[in-house]
């Protein structure tokens, strides 16, 4: 039973002091009828009268003051009731609307007829979700619409994050927030700074619109549109975005990211960027793990690798990286094809070792130096300050060096040794069941041609090479030789078998790789 206001009136007529003191009761007790029908009800207030002063018909109340409109108790240290359903209230205001929400200010302006609230000074609302402190606020209670323009702060309960924005909306019935302006979230695991977001508080998924930028620890985040699982710690980013972790940045025109297994998936013109190895990946799909520091790169994949003074460029169906002892380790499969200015490539395995500077080719590979051209089952190159420094070939080593349009030198043996100069090959040594064939050239008037043919068999053969052509061939052992007349050749001994110009194979420029 709600009891009747004392009623303070500056009149003597006593007739019109009953009248007043009824008029007050019956406001109390009852309530004020609004527009279409809305009704707000005056629970309690100590003390009460009209101010026709302020507005005709206007009630202060004062100690103690509640109404309840609809599913809403206000509660104030006093009040202003006016006849067209607007209610002032100053001092500790509180609205608790149903079982779920309360908001709290200095200060609020209600109106009754749209039921939407203004409230300043030191407001607060809160729900078993979150808390948000601001200057301002105003709440559309039909809406159950939350809006601050002068900054806020929200404190995420369960999520343990914190967020800050210039302007914000909550939508109290989906808990969810929209940040625009300076937003910044934080967690003692995380920041996250954007343009725009929202924040759903039971959910704790933030979705981005515009520059974002997520620091976790080593790991920072670029994307201009995606979403976030602050409690699963995973994300889906779109349009251009880009994980940097160890020194390693992963980008793609989508991301997917686990922070808790450390993967990364990418789709869409990926790249992956190693500062500390001067080396880039590129290719359509990219998968990253930032624990193993493995990365996968699918679908046009290239690898560019700063060597020194040259850059090598690497393609294969799929390029992996990996950490080595001190350095990383990169592997090319199916269709591998490299070139660099004074080296070119192909096999279906590569391995390059940065730890012991080795290249190593496998399945059918095929090196080329200047119009040498390498064959064997196996072929490793090492490199030297990014330089091609000496060249092995096990089982099957094959050399074959273009003379003109339609004469090779050829040798031949179970291993090769080479050595690389400033101009190229520059020497090899040919071991086991060795065999060559060389052409003999002599100059006349200033020019070369060719005099003759040296077939010959030897078990050790020492090489050497000037601008990439055979020069000298040195037997090292008693060898089995015949030299022919050019004219004199039978057919058979201009080609040894296995001999093989691979050159519609060899790329001859950054292009050349992807044929």
């Amino acid at each position: 039973m709600v009891r009747p206001l004392p009623i303070t009136v500056h009149m003597r007529n006593p007739v019109f002091v009953l009248l007043m003191a009824m008029a007050a009761g019956s406001v109390n007790a009852q309530s004020n009828v609004g527009v279409g029908g809305e009704r707000i009800e005056i629970l309690n207030a100590d003390r009460g009268e009209y101010v026709n002063t302020i507005a005709q018909g206007a009630q202060r109340l004062k100690g103690n003051v509640r109404f309840r409109h609809r599913d809403a108790i206000m509660r104030c240290d006093s009040a202003y009731m006016y006849q067209d359903q607007r209610v002032e209230a100053f001092g500790h205001v509180t609205i608790d609307q149903g079982d779920t929400l309360h908001v709290q200010a200095d200060r609020s302006t209600y109106n009754g007829s749209d039921r939407t609230a203004r409230l300043e000074g030191n407001v607060l609302m809160r729900n078993s979700d979150m808390e948000l402190t601001t200057p301002s606020l105003d709440y559309d209670l039909r809406n159950r619409r939350a809006v601050y323009t002068a900054g806020g702060r929200i404190v995420s309960k369960s999520g343990g994050n914190t967020l800050t924005s210039d302007v914000g909306t909550y939508l109290t019935d989906a808990r969810r927030f929209i940040f625009s302006r300076n937003v910044r979230l934080e967690h003692p695991e995380r920041t996250i700074v954007a343009d725009t977001m929202h924040y759903g508080t039971s959910t704790g998924v933030a979705e981005f619109f515009g520059p974002t930028t997520i620091t976790q620890q080593e790991t920072v985040i670029h994307t201009t549109r995606g979403l976030y699982d602050t409690r699963n710690e995973q994300a889906r980013f779109s349009k251009r975005s880009s994980i940097l972790s160890k020194g390693r940045t992963l980008e793609g025109d989508s991301l997917h990211y686990d922070r808790k297994s450390g993967q990364g998936l990418a789709w869409g013109n990926v790249q992956v960027t190693d500062t500390a190895s001067d080396m880039v990946v590129k290719g359509d799909n990219g998968r990253y793990n930032e624990q193993t520091d493995r990365a996968t790169i699918t679908g046009h994949a290239e690898l560019e690798l700063l060597m020194g003074n040259d850059t090598l460029f690497l393609h294969g169906d799929t390029l992996f990286t990996s950490p080595d002892s001190s350095g990383k380790r990169i592997q090319a499969h199916r269709n591998v094809r490299f070139y660099r200015s004074d080296l070119q490539g192909v096999c279906d395995t590569l391995i390059y070792s940065e730890a012991d500077s080795l290249i190593h080719m496998f399945r059918a590979p095929a090196l080329w130096s200047g119009t040498d051209q390498i064959t064997g089952d196996h072929i490793r190159i090492a490199l030297r300050n990014g330089k091609a420094d000496k060249l092995y070939v096990e089982r099957n080593a094959f050399l074959v060096s273009q003379v003109d349009t339609i004469h090779f030198d050829q040798v031949t043996g179970t291993t090769m040794t080479g050595q690389f100069g400033g101009d190229g090959l520059r020497s090899l040594l040919v071991e086991g069941n060795s065999r060559t064939v060389y052409f003999a050239e002599e100059e006349k008037n200033g020019v070369e041609s060719i005099m003759g043919v040296n077939r010959a068999d030897c078990s050790r053969i020492n090489v050497l090479l000037v601008d990439g052509k055979v020069s000298t061939v040195t037997f090292l052992d008693r060898p089995d030789a015949v030299l022919y007349p050019l004219d004199k050749v039978p057919p058979e001994e201009l080609r040894m078998k296995g001999s093989d110009w691979r050159s519609a194979e060899r790329p001859v420029d950054r292009a050349g790789i992807f044929r």
